[in-house]
């Protein structure tokens, strides 16, 4: 079986061939979004019945960048309502979209939908990798490490149409490629999914912050999607490490953790350690 650090190497491999011609792999990448999704409605608008496969990169970036405007997203906000609804024909893209994904909502104060097809999550997965592989390189996880990560999955609900609607680390922390990840790159997350998919940001933070304490032994790396949630999770535990330290210490769990399935989880996993909790106390 390959090894992790073989893995690493591969994939920053790739990476660095492809960056030092960037031009070109844009060109390439451009020219297989059009192969693939010249048939549907938006670029057709544009493009018309051109033979995208008939001209060499160079050209097709030129009739590209001259045919098709730069747009925001309420230019393409019509077609997005069209697809949550329902509609399957294609229309921004052949890939049918399995999902759509919220924005942060900070650009116009309001979450906007971001269509996601299956080649869009396998690049996250890619991005994901290439991320891993690079921290791994100047800061390697021992064999049997783990990450006290403080990331969270907010509840997914549907539009009219069944498509799934979430944030995209909502999104990618409850898919089978995040756990993909922490396969392949044998980086492995404190928590279990009962505590990142719990919805509830208290109690998700008190269990990720026990969880990590009590494989601290174990745990190489303090790690989050956002910076600010580590600020915030650093600022719960200044509040509430007694609590936690009771917990490691009976090997229980606080009264506050009222969701079953992330009650069964996490005790599932910890086992009563006085002499960890009185170190922590310590400190």
């Amino acid at each position: 079986m390959e090894t992790a650090e073989a893995g690493h190497a591969d994939v920053i491999g790739w990476f660095e061939h492809v960056s030092e011609n960037a031009c070109k792999a844009q060109r390439e990448t451009l020219r297989r979004i059009l192969e693939l999704n010249c048939g549907a409605d938006y670029l057709r608008k544009w493009l018309g019945s051109v033979d995208v496969k008939e001209m060499d990169d160079n050209s097709l970036e030129t009739l590209f960048t001259s045919l098709v405007p730069i747009v925001s997203h309420a230019d393409m906000d019509p077609y997005i309502q069209r697809i949550a609804n329902g509609e399957t024909s294609p229309l921004l893209t052949q890939e049918p979209i399995t999902v759509l994904s919220l924005s942060s909502g900070t650009t116009e104060g309001r979450q906007k939908y971001v269509p996601f097809t299956c080649q869009i999550t396998q690049a996250i997965l890619q991005m994901s990798r290439l991320s891993a592989a690079y921290t791994s390189r100047c800061y390697p996880i021992r064999e049997g490490g783990m990450i006290l990560e403080f990331i969270y999955a907010a509840k997914v609900f549907k539009t009219p149409g069944g498509l799934d609607v979430g944030t995209a680390t909502t999104l990618y922390y409850a898919s089978k490629e995040f756990k993909t990840k922490q396969e392949a790159t044998k980086s492995f997350t404190c928590s279990p999914q009962e505590v990142i998919s719990g919805g509830d940001f208290v109690q998700c933070t008190y269990c990720h912050l026990l969880l990590g304490l009590h494989f601290s032994s174990q745990v190489d790396f303090v790690a989050s999607g956002f910076a600010y949630t580590i600020v915030q999770a650093f600022s719960f535990l200044e509040e509430n490490w007694r609590e936690i330290c009771a917990d490691i210490k009976e090997g229980n769990l606080s009264s506050r953790i009222t969701l079953p399935n992330m009650r069964t989880a996490v005790l599932a996993l910890i086992r009563p350690n006085p002499s960890l909790a009185s170190q922590i106390e310590e400190i």
